[in-house]
């Protein structure tokens, strides 16, 4: 089982830990797990796309320079559906028009990230057992939407995009 699939199991265990009483630490905690198992999902995805053929250390090295800013960015871009992404190089073709897929796990992965922000830094907000479960799904929905569109040369961009964002109209 790869990180990012046990950083799913483990944000459903956290989220319906303690049946009659939920405690805060363990649904803020399966907020963030969920957030980072789609991070961890689409990072790996992201260095298999740039070394899957080696050399050692290339892969790890890729999936650790990614930054959390400029997926959310590209993210943002790809959550619009059917039209293409703001900002996206004239140059970098797609074939076809962003599907209802990839604009979910552009979506999930946003909401997630806003969500795993509020539940490790704002102690204002209160988590409640409805909402975690709410964004586990969203994270287990990504993983199952990434499994169909993985193979599509508009996911090929989108991984592109999470790594480049920022980069790409300098």
């Amino acid at each position: 089982m790869s990180l990012a699939e046990e950083l799913l199991v483990q944000a459903r265990f956290l989220a319906t830990l303690d049946p009659h009483r939920p405690v805060q630490a363990n649904l803020r905690r399966a907020v963030s797990s969920a957030y980072y198992a789609v991070f961890h999902l689409l990072s790996a995805e992201v260095a298999d796309h740039v070394a899957s053929v080696g050399p050692p250390g290339l892969r790890e090295r890729t999936q650790r320079a990614l930054n959390h800013n400029t997926m959310y960015k590209a993210a943002e871009a790809f959550s619009l559906p059917g039209s293409r992404p703001r900002s996206l190089p004239a140059d970098i073709e797609l074939h076809g028009p962003v599907t209802a897929e990839l604009v979910a796990i552009a979506k999930g992965f946003k909401r997630l990230q806003e969500e795993r922000h509020a539940a490790d830094y704002d102690v204002r907000q209160v988590f409640d057992r409805i909402r975690a479960l709410a964004l586990v799904e969203t994270a287990e929905e990504i993983f199952a939407d990434w499994n169909l569109e993985k193979n599509s040369s508009n996911a090929r961009v989108f991984l592109s995009s999470l790594m480049f964002w920022q980069l790409w109209n300098k």
